[in-house]
């Protein structure tokens, strides 16, 4: 056993060592490639904000009553009209039965007015009664009337305490913390729970001084998140304030952003780049040439069929092109925009739809996970 240890360790190392096995096995990495171009591009500045939520609520009970169930558990998406927590229905809806009860006897009693009127309306008009006891059944029926709609009307509130006995979701959102439990005592008014609303989030971004006046509402932003640097959310500036704070002399800027899908979650610190109205003319890649490595940003061009590594500098973007600045980099030059992120400086690489001798086994998509 200690023998064939040995056999194969003296096996490892001989392979290592012997120059270029390994790399002339590895085909060139298949890739694809875009042109340097130049663009105009707006002027940024990148603000670090806090995002907030659409809307954020404390549920409140309407009726007064004891809780019995809790719903909808916290943390959760929940739709609107949901059930969140119950609230013991028993009182109201003794009380509606009382009620409804009243209103059948207000109905008879208004059905007597109105029979007692049409007879003394026959009588009056055969000089029979009196104007007096006209006056009076008149008033009988608008009192009975009147009776009957009281007591609807209380039908009817009773009936909607009844309906709240259950306190449902007023939106589409997402439970925060539930503020009561099992068997507490709520009154109208009392918080039952919290909510928000993140189909839409809200940034607030403080604007220095120097760059007020370049920032107009209706601008576009970038809203980066904190723990995400691969993505980017696109947002609309809609308020800018005409006041500075007294403290830190900046400009705070109201930014709307599209979450549909609820990826920003609220009070999260974000980074904001706003766009100025100037624009500015530069080189220009697609985002997806940029490689970012730490602190490091760069593109791969190719020199001679292999990668060779640019170091750049991001100075703008649209969303889809970056203003970039390198030494090195010139307009018409091909990066490298698919593929890229399996390649390293000097590795062999084909640029896709490039049929050079010997590279028919390479596979035509630079990105296999993509099928």
């Amino acid at each position: 056993m200690r023998k064939h240890v040995l056999t194969v360790l003296t096996f490892l190392l001989t392979a290592s060592v012997i120059p270029g096995r390994a790399d002339a096995q590895a085909p060139p990495t298949l890739v694809v490639t875009d042109s340097v171009t130049r663009r105009d591009f707006h002027n940024q500045v990148t603000l670090v904000g806090r995002s907030e939520p659409r809307v954020f609520s404390r549920i409140v009970a309407e009726v007064s009553g004891r809780v019995t169930k809790i719903d909808a558990p916290e943390g959760n998406s929940i739709t609107k009209g949901a059930p969140m927590v119950s609230i013991a229905p028993e009182r109201t809806d003794y009380a509606l039965r009382a009620k409804e009860a009243e209103v059948v006897q207000a109905k008879t009693q208004e059905k007597l007015a109105n029979d007692y009127l049409k007879r003394s309306q026959d009588m009056f008009a055969k000089d029979l009664i009196r104007q007096v006891t006209m006056d009076s059944a008149n008033a009988w029926v608008a009192g009975a009337k009147a009776r009957r709609e009281q007591l609807e009307a209380e039908r009817d509130r009773l009936a909607l305490d009844l309906e709240n006995c259950t306190v449902r979701a007023p939106y589409d959102g997402y439970t925060l913390r539930r503020l009561v439990d099992i068997g507490s005592w709520v009154n109208p008014g009392t918080p039952v729970y919290e909510m928000v609303d993140i189909s839409q989030i809200t940034v607030a971004v403080d604007l220095p001084e120097r760059y007020y006046g370049r920032l107009a509402i209706g601008s576009d932003a970038a809203i980066g998140v904190s723990n995400d640097t691969l993505k980017t959310f696109r947002g609309t500036v809609t308020g800018i304030a005409r006041n500075a704070s007294r403290e830190t002399h900046t400009f705070p800027v109201i930014i709307k952003v599209p979450n549909p899908e609820g990826v920003i979650a609220g009070g999260k610190l974000v980074n904001a780049t706003l766009s100025f109205d100037e624009t500015f003319s530069s080189l220009a890649v697609s985002k997806d040439a940029i490689i970012r490595n730490g602190i490091q940003t760069m593109v791969y061009t190719i020199v001679d069929g292999k990668a060779a590594p640019i170091n750049v500098m991001t100075k703008s973007d649209n969303g889809v092109m970056v203003a970039v600045e390198g030494e090195g980099l010139s307009e018409g030059m091909p990066v490298v925009v698919r593929g890229n992120e399996r390649i390293f400086p000097g590795s062999p690489v084909r640029v896709a739809g490039d049929k050079t001798p010997g590279s028919a086994s390479v596979s035509d998509d630079p990105d296999p996970k993509s099928n």
